[in-house]
């Protein structure tokens, strides 16, 4: 079904991060979130989201954003370590074959378990306007879900919670390609490692998507990847109606990734990784939080 959803990443990985997700979210201009369930601050960041709860007219969709790649290990029974992988240590590690791949499995659907039993049981008690709970829906960090072992340990993850059935929405980041060179303006910005990055999950997400549809659990266009960090008002307006007009030729959901939150120099926190501890500072945040107060309407 054909949705425009302006969506902001990275829900819970500080309070001032999550602070302004909540005014965007007030004021109309963000459509849905995810929720990361292993830092510091989740207790703080999920008491301020239920707090708000009833003062968002319009009632945003929840994801929960997995992560593998930093955070705590809510497996572990150390409660204080710290994860410190990237997307292609897991990926090489899941090509191991024999016992290794096997106790990696494993390990993937005990955290994957915990993290998702631990932002649902906070949010299975929120009513949307209609008065129906609201809709379990997943996505990732740096998108490890695409990996295959990663999504079939997601898959078992959520029928050992018995939580299968009530799942409506995985994110496949399949993202349009041919768009960002046919549209000025558009691609001299876009870095060479996020055009690799889109190949790749394009190819990987052939199979997520056959596993969805056998599922029967929705998915949609993602548009957010190549322009990571850089989704400025300028830009976003010049593809959004093309973009837009793909997903309703396809009567496709269009999820348009943003991280508009920004942590603070005084919020650092151990449980960042290397990566996080540019991504998660960079005023390109400041850019796509301007987009998403400024884009046009279609």
């Amino acid at each position: 079904m054909h949705k425009l959803d302006f969506h902001a990443d990275d829900y819970g990985v500080s309070i001032n991060n999550s602070k302004r997700i909540i005014e965007l979210i007030r004021s109309g201009r963000a459509d849905s979130i995810s929720f990361i369930p292993n830092m510091g601050c989740f207790n703080e960041c999920m008491a301020l989201f239920k707090d708000n709860w009833d003062a968002f007219e319009k009632k945003p969709l929840i994801s929960i954003h997995l992560n593998l790649i930093d955070g705590y290990k809510l497996s572990s029974k150390n409660s204080r370590e710290i994860q410190n992988n990237t997307w292609f240590d897991h990926f090489i590690r899941s090509l191991i074959p024999g016992s290794k791949k096997k106790a990696l499995r494993e390990y993937f659907v005990s955290e994957i378990s915990m993290q998702i039993k631990t932002v649902y049981d906070q949010i299975c008690t929120l009513k949307n306007s209609d008065g129906n709970p609201v809709s379990l829906r997943i996505d990732s960090h740096v998108h490890t879900h695409s990996i295959p072992l990663v999504f079939d340990s997601l898959i078992e993850a959520l029928k050992n919670l018995d939580l299968l059935e009530k799942t409506e929405y995985i994110r496949n980041p399949r993202e349009p390609f041919l768009m960002f060179f046919t549209t000025k303006g558009v691609i001299s910005k876009v870095p060479f490692i996020n055009i690799i990055k889109n190949i790749i999950l394009n190819v990987l997400g052939i199979s997520v998507n056959k596993k969805l549809n056998r599922l029967g659990i929705s998915s949609g266009i993602m548009w957010g990847l190549m322009m990571s960090g850089n989704m400025d008002v300028d830009r976003v307006n010049a593809l959004l109606p093309k973009m837009n007009s793909l997903a309703l030729k396809k009567d496709l959901h269009l999820e348009i990734l943003c991280h508009p939150g920004i942590v603070l120099e005084d919020e650092k926190r151990p449980e960042y990784g290397k990566d996080d501890l540019v991504a998660f500072f960079s005023k390109k945040r400041d850019v796509e939080y301007d987009m998403l107060i400024n884009h046009i309407s279609v």
